[in-house]
């Protein structure tokens, strides 16, 4: 750690003798000028805490020199001069520490000012060199015979000729520059998929004009998807259209509409399902009754149950819609019948899976009703009541809101029914579960009460597998 010459030196005392009090303001103004002036009370290694503690120590070491000073320079006797001396660290060492903090905070803001002057000189330079860039400037002033040769020298990489197709060939829906880069990319890269990175911006602007130079390079309008990278499955992966789905669900429907017919007129399988996801699945969360249609027009399978533990078919997603478990704002009457129409009802395995995971989603109580309409469509569906509850981790807990609705549809159900809900079969490892005795200890009273007036066991019998 290298230091800075002290400009304050105990050499500001005079040999001759002086006033007690001008001795001792000399000596702390000369502490003070030590911690403003020495570097190892201002340098900040890394953290806070360390610079704090080099202070702390730096403090202690000046508090121990004008401890000896104090006792040697006073003119008084021993034992005055010694509690003095002794004294002296508790205005010294916080005299010391407020100097050094001080300089330590105004070198940090020299630093960091230094530092963000630098970060914007080169943020300009770099805007300046974009600015001269050739590529840049024959794409956007639509020059052809420049950017072909530009093209073809060679010098640009992949993230340059992609800032270029953002911010000139895609705005001006340049057909020309387009192809040219295509050809260029093909020359260059002979990855079967090297062209997916121009294929996804174009695919996220909707824009069916420039698809046609993929179509016309004989180019899969097929690429894989970022969003979803994680949906891998056998040989299929989740294609990048679907990051159009995903992100322009808040779009003009119409437009999106328009570049999937065109994606399907040129042999994208709209039916594809990878790790239980879907257009249809896509299409249900956003709540778009148009491309819901379009996506079952297109045969997209609604009915499969997705092997993951959270996930739903599109049947179960809509279900959940249906009986107001999710925001519904946006479908109307006629939109719900349009949709309902084009499903049939759920059947018993469906409504078995759908109310375990309900679990994972709060159970019925998300719903607007209280759950009341779900449940009884549940138990109409065919669901078997001896697995509605099985783990504790099914459709109704111990602690769950029982509304007056849900009640009733409970009430609807005969004695031996009831028992089924609140004593299911045990678990997979023997467990076994018990609603009225999880109700007890929850203290839910309307739940204790309705059970009581149902005259149901406190306990269960003994449960099997």
């Amino acid at each position: 750690m290298t230091t800075k010459k002290d400009r304050c030196t105990l050499s500001l005392f005079p040999a001759h003798a002086r006033p007690n009090t001008a001795n001792l303001t000399r000596l702390f103004f000369t502490l003070f000028c030590f911690s403003f002036t020495s570097t190892a009370f201002a340098f900040a290694p890394s953290t806070g805490l360390e610079e704090l503690l080099v202070a702390a120590a730096g403090s202690f070491v000046f508090s121990i020199i004008a401890m000896i000073v104090i006792f040697i320079k006073l003119k008084k006797n021993f034992l005055p001069r010694l509690l003095i001396a002794l004294a002296s660290p508790l205005l010294v060492f916080p005299v010391c520490m407020g100097g050094s903090m001080g300089t330590s905070y105004v070198m940090h803001q020299i630093s960091q000012l230094k530092d963000n002057n630098e970060t914007q000189r080169l943020a300009q330079d770099e805007q300046d060199a974009w600015q001269r860039n050739l590529l840049r400037i024959s794409a956007c002033d639509g020059d052809r015979a420049v950017l072909k040769t530009e093209l073809a020298s060679g010098k640009y990489d992949i993230t340059v000729k992609e800032r270029v197709l953002t911010e000139c060939v895609l705005p001006k829906a340049d057909a020309i520059a387009m192809r040219a880069m295509l050809i260029d990319l093909q020359t260059q890269d002979k990855d079967a998929k090297a062209h997916c990175a121009y294929l996804d911006p174009v695919l996220q602007r909707l824009d069916t004009g420039l698809l046609d130079v993929f179509v016309e390079q004989k180019l899969s309008l097929t690429c894989p998807s970022k969003t979803f990278s994680y949906a891998v499955e056998a040989n299929k992966t989740a294609p990048s259209w679907w990051d159009v789905v995903d992100s322009k669900r808040n779009s003009d429907t119409e437009q999106l509409l328009t570049t999937l017919r065109y994606l399907q007129a040129h042999g994208v399988d709209m039916k594809i399902v990878v790790v239980g996801r879907s257009l249809l699945s896509l299409a249900m969360e956003s709540s778009k009754t148009e491309l819901i249609l379009f996506a079952l027009d297109a045969g997209v399978d609604p009915y499969t149950i997705p092997a993951e533990s959270n996930m739903l078919s599109p049947l179960q997603i809509w279900t959940l819609q249906r009986f107001s478990y999710a925001d519904l704002d946006t479908y109307g009457e006629v939109d719900r019948k349009r949709i309902q129409s084009r499903l049939r009802e759920m059947n018993g395995k469906e409504a078995d899976t759908l109310a375990h995971k309900l679990s994972s989603r709060s159970g019925l109580e998300t719903a607007k009703d209280g759950g009341a309409g779900l449940l009884a469509y549940l138990i109409q569906s065919g669901a078997n009541l001896r697995q509605l509850n099985r783990d504790g981790n099914g459709i109704l807990p111990g602690y769950s809101k029982v509304p007056s609705a849900l009640l009733a549809v409970l009430n609807k159900l005969n004695d031996q029914q009831l028992l089924d809900l609140i004593c299911p079969e045990a678990g997979e490892y023997g467990d076994s579960y018990q609603l009225y005795e999880e109700a007890r200890h929850y203290e839910n009273q309307p739940l204790i009460n309705f059970l009581k007036q149902r005259n149901m066991p406190a306990t269960c019998p003994d449960q099997k597998k």
